[in-house]
Order: structure tokens, then sequence, then C-alpha cells
């Protein structure tokens, strides 16, 4: 099915295969195969699989752009926070918020703290241990 618009035709059509550059083969309804890049229009990434149902505008004769999936629209499901988190990183994971820092360092096994206060409560004991323990 064709939409005209500013020249262009949209056209929906289903992913055959999105190759290993990133180039989409798309089937239109009509039957015609045409090779077509991704346009980024969300805030989340869409995962895109074969056999999904896509709008595309061809660009020229040869490569179009794939403009979204096409389906029924269903509301997010509200966000349940996992039981356990986990952020993995190969040298250096930090979790910053203004000044304040966390840094986790796989080079030297340091956590760094940075804070213009620094504050740790427990309800339990509180233990430190290390090898040697340096206040001010």
């Amino acid at each position: 099915m064709l939409q005209q618009t500013a020249g262009f035709a949209f056209e929906t059509g289903s992913i055959l295969s999105i190759e290993a550059a990133g180039t989409i083969l798309v089937r239109s309804v009509e039957g015609t195969t045409t090779r077509c890049l991704w346009l980024e229009n969300a805030a989340a990434p869409i995962a895109l699989l074969a056999g999904d149902q896509v709008l595309f505008v061809r660009t020229n004769s040869e490569q179009g752009v794939v403009v979204g999936r096409v389906g029924v629209y269903s509301a997010p499901e509200a966000s349940v926070p996992p039981k356990q988190l986990t952020l993995e990183a190969t040298e250096v994971l930090s979790l910053k918020c203004g000044d304040v820092s966390i840094d986790l360092r796989a080079a030297d096994g340091k956590l760094m703290m940075r804070g213009e206060d620094v504050l740790l409560r427990a309800k339990g004991t509180q233990r430190i241990k290390a090898g040697s323990v340096n206040i001010n």
C-alpha cells in the first residue's frame, strides 16, 4: 500500500533479513525487495527481527529508509525493579551524581568514594577489615 507524501511514497513491508553491516532487507506488500537504512526515532532502541512488519520510504530506486515497526499499540508495562542487579566492566565501573562518585578499579583493586560528606550507616555491627586502617 503506497501513501504519497511530499514526493516520497511510504510503504509497508516485512523484514527479510538484517545484514551484518546493518542494512535491512525489506520486501514490500507488492513483492519488491529494497535495501534500507534505519531511522533512529525512539529514546530506547527497538530490536528489529526478520518477519517484523515495517513502514519504509524509498529514497531512490535502490535504497530506502525504515521509519518504524508497524503493529498494534500496547502501553508499556509498569517498570518493576529487579531483585538483583549486576553491573560489570572490565577496567573501571563508575557511578556519578554531580561531584559525588564511586569508582571500582580492576587494575589495582581499589574502591574509591568521593563526596563532600560520606555517611555509612548500619543497623547492626559495622565492621572494618583491612590490612591496616588509617584515619586522617
